[in-house]
C-alpha cells in the first residue's frame, strides 16, 4: 500500500470549483492543483485564500498536457496520478491526460443535475480513456459507468470535504438551522425551509463560511439538510464533524447513505414534509435524543469519516489495488449491478429515458411513472434510485434484480388493474408502442417515452428539458438569471419599456400563459414590491416556471390554464393520428379566468399579461368588468383578428402604450389605462 506520510505520490488535479466554496481536497504533500482562471479568485466568500497555491489553468476544453508542459508555474513535469474532477456544470474538459503515461483517475463530479449530467461525463471518460472512475456524492450513478464498460469504479464518499470541526456543545438553543443554497437550483429544499417557517418552528436560516456554520450546527438544537436531487452532498459530514444533530433527506436504497451514516443511529432522516415537521416538532420536545445521536456521530467522525480515511483508499486502491467494501463498487455492492451491465447495448435509450426523469425529480416533490410490461426489467432498476418516485406496474411486474428486498422501494411501487381510464393522471409513462395498441385506450401524462421494438425511442418529449439555458437579466443593480429553452419567443423591447412612472404603485402582477416566466422577470425588475400571480398549464413551460419563480421572491405559481370557461383540454403526445383510440395524451385543466382569480382573492389587479397562444381574447372577455381599472395590460397575439379584437376591447378604456409584431401576424401589445396616463402626465 501507499504510505501517503512516508512517500507521497506526485498528484496533478484538475479542480473546477472556486476554491472559497470547495477548496481542492489535499491528496499530497507533492501536489499540483489547476483551477480555470474565472475561478481560481474564488465567489469571494472568505472561506480561505488557496489562489497562490493554484495554479490557474484555460477555461473550457484544453490539452492539459501541452498546458503542463509549457507552464512556467509548473517545474516537474512528471507526476504519478493525473485526477480530473470535472461535470457537466462545471464545463472543464482537460483532454489527452494520457500522455502523461502515468495512471489517471476521472472523479466524478455532479451527476445529479444539469445538463445530461451522465451523458456528458460518460462521453469524456470514454474519450480520455480513464482508468479509474470514482464518485463523491453519487454511487447510485457507478452502474452507468459499468454498463459503459469501466472496470474500475469506486464510491469514495465527500472525499472532497475540508473538515472544519468545532468543540462539542452540550447546552444548545432549542431551534433548527439551516445554512445552504436555496433558490431555483434547490426547489425542494425551498419548499421545505418555507414549510418550516409556515409551521412556526423556531428556524435559524443563514449564509456562513465553513467556520461560521460549525458553530452554528453545534449549537442549534437540529441542522437541517436537503439534497440536491438525491445526491449525497458535503453538508451531512460538516454537520456531524461540528457536533450538530443531522436530519436529512432519505435517499434511496442505491445512494450509500444507509451504509455510511445509519440513520437512526448517527443522523436521522424524513421522507416527506409531513414527516420532517413531525421529526422537528419531535426532537425540539425531547432535545437529549437529538443530542444523544449527535454524540455518538461526532466521536465517530475522525475514526471513521474523516476524508483523510477516504484519500488513503483512493491511494491503496491506485497505487496498491486494494480498496474495501463498500467503496469499491461491484455486483455486491449494487444489486442492479448485473441488469444493468446486461442492458448496456440500451445504454442511450435508457439515459434517454432516466436523465429527463432525474431532472424533473429534481423539482418535483412526488414523481409518478409508469413502466409498460413490454419494456425492458432494466428501465424500473434505473428509475428507482430517485427517492421520490412512484413507479406504477400492470399486474406481474417482473421484479428485474430483487428490487423489491431494497429498503424504501416495495412501498413506492403500485400495480394498476383495468381500463386506463381508471388509472390516474401520470408526471411520465414508459411504453413500447406494442403496450399502448394493447391496452387500447388513452394512458394521461403530462411526458412520454415510447419506445420501438428495437427498444429505440420513438418519442421523448421530455428531452426538451434537458436543452434549458440560463442567461442572465439586468434590472439596474438587480440580476437575474432565468431557465429558458432555446426556441422561448419574448418580446423583448415591449417588455423592457414599461412604464416605470408607475412601478410604486403596483402591487399585484397577474400573469396568465406566465410560459416559463419571462414577463414576471421583467415586472419583478421594474416593480419589486409586487406580488406576481403566475398562471401556466403546459408541463414544459411550468417545468422551468417553478424554479424560476423561486429566484424572483413573493412569486406564486398556479399550475393551471385561464380561459373563458372551465374545461379539461386533451393533448395527444403519441401517435400523431388523430384517429387512434390509444396512446398517451395530456390532460389539461382550465379554470374561467375571472372566477378563479376572485377564488384566489386576487383583485384588484394592477399589472395583466394574457399570453395564452390563441385564448387571449375569451380570457379578456372574461375579465371585462375588470379591465377598465388596471394599470398596465399586456397581451400577446396570434392572429390579425384577434389583434384588432383585443385593440377594440381595450381602446376604451387604455391606450396603445407599445406594439411589436414579429413571424407575421404574432405580437405583443402593451396598453395603458387612459386615466392614469392623464393623471400622470400632469404631475410629470
Amino acid at each position: 500500500m501507499q504510505d501517503i506520510k512516508a512517500n507521497a505520490p506526485r498528484i496533478l488535479l484538475n479542480w473546477p470549483t472556486p476554491p472559497d466554496y470547495i477548496p481542492p481536497p489535499q491528496l499530497s504533500d507533492r501536489q499540483v492543483s489547476l483551477c480555470p482562471k474565472r475561478r481560481a479568485k474564488g465567489f469571494g466568500l472568505n472561506f480561505v485564500n488557496l489562489s497562490k497555491e493554484l495554479v490557474e489553468c484555460p477555461e473550457g476544453d484544453y490539452d492539459l498536457y501541452d498546458f503542463v508542459q509549457q507552464s512556467e508555474q509548473i517545474t516537474n513535469k512528471e507526476f504519478d496520478l493525473v485526477i480530473v474532477w470535472t461535470s457537466s456544470f462545471d464545463q472543464s474538459n482537460p483532454l489527452n491526460t494520457r500522455k502523461f503515461k502515468c495512471p489517471t483517475l476521472l472523479l466524478a463530479g455532479d451527476t445529479h443535475h444539469w445538463e445530461f449530467p451522465i451523458n456528458h461525463l460518460l462521453a469524456y471518460w470514454a474519450t480520455e480513456g480513464f482508468d479509474y472512475v470514482a464518485t463523491a456524492y453519487n454511487f447510485q450513478h457507478l452502474h452507468w459507468f459499468a454498463a459503459a464498460g469501466a472496470e474500475n469504479l469506486a464510491w469514495l464518499p465527500l472525499i472532497s470535504m475540508r473538515t472544519v470541526t468545532h468543540d462539542w456543545v452540550e447546552d444548545r438553543e432549542n431551534q433548527v438551522v439551516f445554512i445552504g443554497q436555496q433558490g431555483s437550483r434547490h426547489p425542494r429544499r425551498c419548499r421545505l425551509v418555507q414549510a418550516i417557517k409556515n409551521a412556526d418552528l423556531p428556524i435559524l436560516i443563514k449564509t456562513a463560511n465553513r467556520q461560521e456554520a460549525a458553530k452554528w450546527f453545534a449549537h442549534s438544537l437540529i441542522s437541517f439538510n436537503c439534497s440536491q436531487n438525491g445526491d449525497l452532498n458535503l453538508r451531512n459530514l460538516e454537520v456531524i464533524s461540528a457536533g450538530g444533530f443531522l436530519l436529512t433527506d432519505q435517499l434511496s436504497f442505491a445512494s450509500g447513505l444507509d451504509e455510511l451514516l445509519a440513520p437512526g443511529t448517527y443522523c436521522d432522516t424524513y421522507n416527506s414534509e409531513a414527516q420532517l415537521l413531525e421529526k422537528i416538532r419531535y426532537y425540539l420536545d425531547h432535545p437529549q435524543e437529538a443530542i444523544q445521536i449527535a454524540r455518538r456521530a461526532y466521536h465517530t467522525f475522525d475514526q471513521h469519516w474523516h476524508p483523510r480515511h477516504r484519500i488513503q483508499n483512493l491511494l491503496d486502491w491506485v497505487f496498491g489495488g486494494e480498496l474495501p467494501e463498500p467503496f469499491r463498487y461491484s455486483p455486491r455492492s449494487d444489486v442492479r449491478y448485473f441488469v444493468s451491465t446486461a442492458s448496456s447495448a440500451w445504454i442511450d435509450t435508457r439515459l434517454g429515458i432516466y436523465e429527463p426523469i432525474q431532472e424533473l425529480h429534481r423539482v418535483q416533490e412526488r414523481l409518478r411513472v409508469f413502466v409498460g410490461r413490454g419494456c425492458p426489467g432494466v428501465i424500473a432498476a434505473d428509475l428507482l434510485d430517485l427517492p421520490r418516485l412512484e413507479l406504477y406496474v400492470e399486474e406481474g411486474f417482473g421484479d428485474p434484480c430483487g428490487l423489491l428486498q431494497q429498503k424504501g422501494v416495495p412501498e413506492r411501487i403500485h400495480e394498476v388493474r383495468g381500463e386506463p381510464a381508471s388509472w390516474p393522471s401520470f408526471d411520465a409513462v414508459v411504453c413500447t408502442a406494442e403496450d399502448l395498441q394493447r391496452l387500447g385506450r388513452p394512458v394521461r401524462a403530462n411526458f412520454a417515452f415510447v419506445l420501438a421494438e428495437d427498444h429505440q425511442l420513438l418519442l421523448a418529449n421530455a428531452s426538451k428539458l434537458m436543452e434549458a439555458v440560463l442567461p442572465g437579466f439586468d434590472f439596474g443593480k438587480l440580476r437575474f438569471s432565468v431557465r429558458l429553452y432555446p426556441d422561448t419567443v419574448f418580446y423583448e423591447r415591449t417588455y423592457l419599456n414599461f412604464p416605470v412612472f408607475l412601478s410604486s404603485q403596483v402591487q399585484t402582477v397577474i400573469d396568465i400563459g406566465a410560459g416559463v416566466g419571462l414577463g414576471s422577470v421583467c415586472f419583478r425588475g421594474f416593480c419589486p414590491e409586487a406580488a406576481i400571480h403566475c398562471f401556466e398549464v403546459d408541463p414544459l413551460a411550468l417545468h422551468l416556471l417553478q424554479q424560476n419563480a423561486l429566484g424572483l421572491g413573493n412569486c406564486f405559481v398556479h399550475p393551471v390554464g385561464l380561459a373563458g370557461q372551465n374545461s379539461c383540454r386533451t393533448c395527444r403526445l403519441w401517435p400523431e393520428d388523430p384517429q387512434a383510440k390509444w396512446g398517451v395524451e395530456q390532460l389539461l385543466p382550465f379554470r374561467e379566468a375571472r372566477a378563479a382569480l376572485k377564488e384566489l382573492g386576487l383583485e384588484p389587479i394592477d399589472v395583466l399579461r394574457v399570453a395564452t397562444g390563441g385564448d387571449e381574447v375569451e380570457v379578456l372577455t372574461s375579465l371585462q368588468e375588470q379591465l377598465k381599472d388596471i394599470k398596465v395590460i399586456y397581451v400577446e397575439f396570434t392572429s390579425e383578428q384577434d389583434r384588432k379584437q383585443i385593440d377594440q376591447m381595450l381602446d376604451p378604456s387604455h391606450l396603445l402604450w407599445q406594439e411589436e409584431v414579429s413571424q407575421g401576424n404574432y405580437g405583443c401589445l402593451c396598453y395603458l389605462n387612459r386615466c392614469i396616463f392623464y393623471e400622470s402626465s400632469g404631475n410629470l
